[in-house]
């Protein structure tokens, strides 16, 4: 029964936010709360997975592949306690740094039904169920990213939308056709499907869904989204998406790859490692030509994915350990770095690098809590982005993929020279006005987040061993390899 309550928990507080409309104050008690309570029920859940296996729950107690099931595993029980850290953190700077204009606008009722299908693809045991909870997250989602109701946020809400229908169609198709070849949409049972499994409609259906799932992680060519879209997205929300929206497509991809890409042909493995290395240089090249912070972090998370999903296509248990680690070390440290970005806009009033200065001596507090995760992002010892490289590079080394290690090592000094950018405009660079823009009146909504997220980071850094063990044992469970190192 605990399996269902994060889920449905968010559809509680989305609902009770709806009959709470005209009390704001309600509602932003009723989030902080509720988010609060989320974060506290998926740190349990991952302690019972971790002492005692998988969570299984199957409604009105029909067995599968007939009933909706909910069975949450070491990566879906990891993935839970990142996202409710995350929502909980952004329900914090949301209340710290949003406007009565946007927030009276449905704002925290959207939030939670966003956390809803996150939370419920996470969690889900079937196919089908999780198309529908992407389905809740995309409508969703598109509302908020379009809740400043300008002409950018629409235009680039829309691009957003487009896509994502699109692939919910692709995944569709998918979905009927590995129904139609094993007669199961059970991501448990089809997880253990061999090669013996007459493979037309089965692999077909999975090149569908890997297809699906790209689209939506943002790899190459699908991404222009990303930076039309989050650059014009209220940023406490951009930095929510930053952290999850992107990751949900890399988990269906690690879902339904995982287990099967050593059997597959080596095409499939090819063109996400191509489209892999592509989406990295091509994110991080349109970071460094920004002047916007927050589109300089939004082409950054088209080069992060390429690092996830290049170590995913290797097919092999390292690399699947490497690109876990990866996951949970880029979801925390992008939506903090998008954080910090707010912050400063609620301080500054604009986000161009080149119109803001002098921050590291007017707020030395701030300057600290940016360079923690620019560092970590740039693969910067000990922080746990640089751990998360270097598990990367091990994979691909072991693979022979001179060429990934080349592009990795590439791509890791021009997220640097990005970083560089901002702290050397941003921070060391003069002010270019004459007025000390006091801090937000509401900063301490900031800096408790900011710290989470941030201790995160460190802590994964410092105890890498022990976090990379954890990746290493869900990469056994999903490629079923037992107990064996």
């Amino acid at each position: 029964m605990i399996a269902v309550l994060p889920v449905a928990l968010c559809l509680i507080l989305a609902l009770s936010s709806l009959l709470l409309r005209n009390s704001l104050k309600a509602q932003r008690m009723l989030a902080s709360v509720g988010s609060f309570t989320v974060l506290g029920l998926s740190l349990f859940i991952f302690y019972q997975v971790w002492k005692s296996g998988p969570l299984l729950l199957a409604f009105g107690n029909w067995q599968p592949p007939f009933g909706i099931t909910f069975r949450i595993d070491l990566l879906s029980a990891a993935l839970l306690v990142v996202s409710s850290l995350i929502y909980f953190s952004g329900v914090l700077v949301s209340i710290g740094s949003l406007n009565l204009r946007v927030e009276v606008r449905g704002y925290y009722p959207l939030f939670h039904f966003l956390m809803l299908g996150i939370l419920g693809s996470f969690s889900t045991g079937d196919l089908f169920n999780l198309y529908v909870w992407f389905e809740i997250l995309l409508m969703s989602s598109f509302f908020l990213a379009t809740l400043l109701k300008n002409k950018n946020a629409v235009q680039g809400g829309f691009k957003y939308a487009i896509l994502s229908v699109i692939s919910s169609f692709i995944f569709l198709g998918g979905v009927a056709l590995i129904y139609s070849g094993t007669g199961t949409l059970n991501l448990d049972q089809l997880s253990k499907i061999s090669s013996s499994v007459p493979a037309s409609a089965f692999t077909v259906g999975l090149g569908l869904l890997s297809f699906a799932f790209m689209i939506k992680a943002g790899l190459f060519p699908f991404y222009f989204w990303l930076p039309a879209s989050y650059p014009y997205v209220v940023t406490p929300m951009a930095a929510v998406f930053s952290g999850l929206l992107t990751k949900v497509g890399l988990y269906g991809l690690v879902r339904i790859l995982a287990p099967h890409l050593p059997l597959l042909d080596s095409s499939l493995a090819f063109l996400i490692q191509a489209l892999a290395l592509i989406s990295m240089l091509l994110g991080v090249l349109g970071a460094i030509s920004q002047d916007n912070m927050k589109g300089i972090l939004s082409f950054h998370i088209i080069s992060q994915v390429g690092y996830i999903a290049l170590a995913l296509a290797l097919g092999t248990g390292v690399g699947l350990a490497a690109c876990i680690y990866y996951l949970l070390h880029h979801m925390v440290v992008k939506t903090n770095l998008f954080f910090v970005v707010s912050y400063i806009e609620s301080r500054e009033k604009r986000n161009q690098v080149s119109k803001i200065g002098g921050l590291l001596d007017r707020d030395p507090l701030l300057a600290i809590l940016f360079a923690i995760p620019a560092l970590s992002l740039a693969g910067i010892p000990p922080l746990s982005g640089f751990w998360a490289k270097v598990f990367a590079l091990k994979a691909l080394l072991a693979s022979k993929e001179v060429l990934g290690v080349l592009f990795s090592l590439a791509v890791s000094l021009l997220t640097m020279m990005s970083m560089l950018k901002i702290w050397l405009g941003v921070f060391l660079k003069p002010s270019p006005h004459f007025h000390n823009n006091p801090k937000p009146a509401r900063w301490l909504w900031f800096i408790v987040p900011l710290i989470l997220l941030n201790l995160w980071t460190v802590t994964m850094g410092l105890y890498s061993n022990q976090v990379f063990e954890v990746a290493q044992k869900i990469s056994r469970e999903l490629r079923h390899e037992g107990h064996q190192p």
